[in-house]
């Protein structure tokens, strides 16, 4: 089995695929990101976690991880050393292993997550593509018909915003994001609550949408298949007309296709 590892602002996500008969989700689990959180208080959560869903640690072959939290991976990097004999593949230390251009100004400032989206846009067959991931940050990449890594766009993600318009304002209550599916009952909002549900979700779908429409309008992306993945990209797909296909685990795809193609397995 592999581990793939997916650090993010908000959460890591520690995820088993098998490998020998192509590759094959087991089983994840999501903690969230502390970087106080050392490697001697990873191990027993780890432990439990693998006892809860019946699947054994020595089981463990390889390890991929990405993360955008130096400090989070100084820790990860201890636990693997100390509790794990594997080969590890990291993505932050090995991108010009990637096997794909990064076409930016500076190439080592793109988020490791951002490329192995890339990666696995490639090893899917789905690029050329754009990539929207909800996540702490909502983000849109450009990969090329090659995997290359070619840039995109950087918003603030849903949670991100309400936890913002709650922290600001003196009045507004914190409120959590929900799906809304009938738009001529919703779009105006007869109290705080579903006010601001509404703004954050049908302002976020008419962000996507509008951010989708000016990409496309670029003659050279106006063909690119559209991607969603993330955390929460299922709660925006049915009132998404622009989003050809969601793929919940690309990262963690894209990361057990590293490990695989960077190791004799």
């Amino acid at each position: 089995m592999i581990l793939a590892i997916d650090c993010g602002n908000t959460n890591t996500v520690f995820a088993l695929y098998s490998y020998r008969q192509g590759i094959k989700y087991l089983t994840s689990w999501r903690i969230d990101n502390n970087p106080k959180r050392t490697a001697d208080l990873y191990y027993p959560w780890m432990l439990q976690m693998f006892k809860l869903s019946k699947f054994k640690f020595e089981n463990v072959t390889g390890i991929s991880i990405a993360s955008v939290v130096p400090e989070t991976l100084i820790n990860l990097k201890s636990l693997i050393k100390k509790y794990f004999n594997v080969k590890t593949f990291i993505v932050n230390e090995n991108i010009l292993n990637l096997g794909i251009k990064v076409n930016i100004d500076h190439p080592n400032e793109a988020g490791a997550d951002r490329l192995v989206n890339s990666y696995a846009a490639k090893t899917l067959n789905l690029s050329p593509a754009i990539i929207i991931d909800f996540g702490t940050a909502t983000t849109f990449d450009i990969v090329g018909k090659d995997g290359s890594y070619n840039g995109g766009i950087i918003a603030p993600g849903a949670n991100l915003s309400l936890e913002s318009l709650y922290l600001a304002t003196a009045n507004l209550p914190r409120v959590s994001i929900k799906t809304l599916t009938d738009k001529n009952a919703s779009i105006i909002g007869k109290n705080t609550i579903n006010a601001m549900e509404s703004g954050i979700f049908w302002g976020y779908v008419s962000m996507i949408e509008g951010l989708v429409e000016k990409i496309k309008s670029v003659k050279k992306y106006s063909n690119y298949k559209v991607i969603a993945t993330g955390g929460l990209s299922n709660l925006f797909k049915k009132s998404l007309t622009c989003i050809d296909v969601i793929v919940d685990d690309l990262t963690l795809i894209g990361l057990v296709e590293l490990y695989l193609n960077n190791n004799d397995s």
